[in-house]
């Protein structure tokens, strides 16, 4: 963060939850303190796809979320800005396989003459074989053929250039997979939502992605399947029908259909879903929700770096197999609390990397106020703060990490939403 500061007011909430319903209120106190203000790149030490250190998490489960609700609203101004440097990653490379196939028969051709036997191995290949049989009338043989041939596959895009998927509700990861089951609404009161965007999982992990206009006269679909790696979802798409989730064109010259992975941090709290994912990944307004697995601790509140990712796998044209396309990073630098309140400064950035050029081409990076101020004192081990003004978050544990999500309809998703479409 830029050493220049400017005192602007903070402000102190205190959240009263009522039991039993999803109502809020909200009190309000003003306090002073200083906000950073940023010019050029960041001089902070950025945690790229590292994982989380799990001595920093927090344990168990608090289902206090399932009675907090807002409508908050929030300020989505955003200041444009350069970054300097990026992580690289290693390129994937292609290969071409040989196989070997043995192929066993009856022999029932009473003639001297050849046989010519099709084999087929990883992608096509046509082996001849001469073998001799005699015979008089119907002789009917055992003969075993031989044959050494090379496959060279040179399709692309299908599932097999993907690494292989997940197992759904599996021993490592099934019980995050499992709390996914469900329809998730990204707007709550879907009576009066302009747009809805509803997310359903089935127990084997399919997923199907509506999105409807307000007046129910248009929708479109994702589909696919998905499943859970540590703090990410990821999802196999092989239907999308609006725009693609990263404006990749400019930046690589090529777009890329489905099918293609996504691969997003997400946060689940009660039954409030959070995601990490590109401003693109629904259609009607750009998604300004945020997911974040806390990676340091600064202080004795919500001080440190909170991280999230998201990135598309997808294979380029002429390429046998996925390479990652895009990443986008969400990055919450939070100052230590500079006094006895639990409130302090800080610093958030999104910045986007497109790795399938060399070098990799840098996008834009979007720089926000990070200054936060916790409500209700921030009680331990789950609760809510303000980030950046007036957005609303909730923070705790899930799945031996510490998360902290965005908390306001249309920013996070809610589970058995009525759909506001039949």
């Amino acid at each position: 963060m830029s050493p220049s500061r400017r005192a602007i007011p903070l402000v102190a909430a205190l959240v009263v939850i009522a039991c039993g319903d999803d109502s809020v209120s909200i009190v309000t106190a003003t306090a002073t303190a200083t906000e950073g203000t940023s010019s050029g790149s960041t001089t902070r030490d950025p945690c790229i796809s590292s994982g989380c250190d799990p001595t920093l998490t927090d344990t168990g489960y608090d289902s206090s979320y399932d009675s907090l609700d807002s409508n908050y609203d929030y300020d989505s101004n955003y200041d444009y800005d350069s970054y300097d440097s990026y992580d690289t990653i290693d390129p994937t490379t292609s290969t071409t396989s040989t196989t070997a196939t043995t192929s066993t028969g009856t022999d029932t051709d009473p003639t001297t003459g050849t046989d010519t036997d099709t084999s087929t191995g990883t992608g096509t290949g046509t082996d001849t074989d001469t073998g001799t049989g005699t015979g008089t009338g119907t002789d009917t043989g055992t003969g075993t053929d031989t044959g050494t041939g090379t496959d060279t596959d040179t399709t692309t895009g299908g599932e097999e250039a993907f690494p292989p998927p997940g197992g759904f509700g599996d021993a490592e990861f099934g019980i995050q997979e499992i709390d996914l089951i469900g329809v998730w609404g990204l707007q709550w009161d879907t009576l009066n939502a302009p747009w809805s965007s509803e997310l359903t999982i089935d127990d084997q992990g399919n997923f199907i992605w509506r999105e409807t206009s307000n007046n129910c006269m248009t929708e479109t679909f994702a589909t696919g399947i998905l499943w859970v790696e540590g703090p990410q979802i990821v999802m196999h798409v092989d239907t999308w029908e609006r725009q693609l989730p990263f404006d990749t064109e400019p930046y690589v010259g090529e777009t890329f259909e489905p099918p293609f992975r996504l691969r997003m941090g997400y946060t689940l709290l009660g039954t409030y879903l959070g995601l990490a994912a590109t401003d693109r990944i629904v259609e009607a307004e750009p998604y300004a929700g945020r997911s974040y697995v806390r990676q340091s601790i600064d202080g004795a509140y919500l001080g440190g770096t909170w991280q999230g990712e998201t990135e598309l796998l997808a294979v380029p044209q002429g390429k046998q197999f996925a390479e990652v396309i895009v990443r986008d990073r969400f990055v919450a630098y939070l100052d230590p609390e500079q006094g006895i309140d639990p409130e302090g400064l800080g610093e958030v950035l999104h910045d986007e990397v497109f790795y399938m050029v060399d070098p990799p081409v840098p996008g834009p990076i979007i720089y926000e106020g990070g200054n936060w101020t916790c409500l209700d004192g921030c009680p331990q081990p789950a609760g809510a703060t303000l980030i950046n003004g007036g957005n609303l978050y909730a923070y705790g544990p899930y799945a031996g990490y510490t998360d902290l999500m965005s908390f306001a309809t249309g920013r996070s998703f809610k589970r058995d939403i009525t759909p506001s479409c039949p």
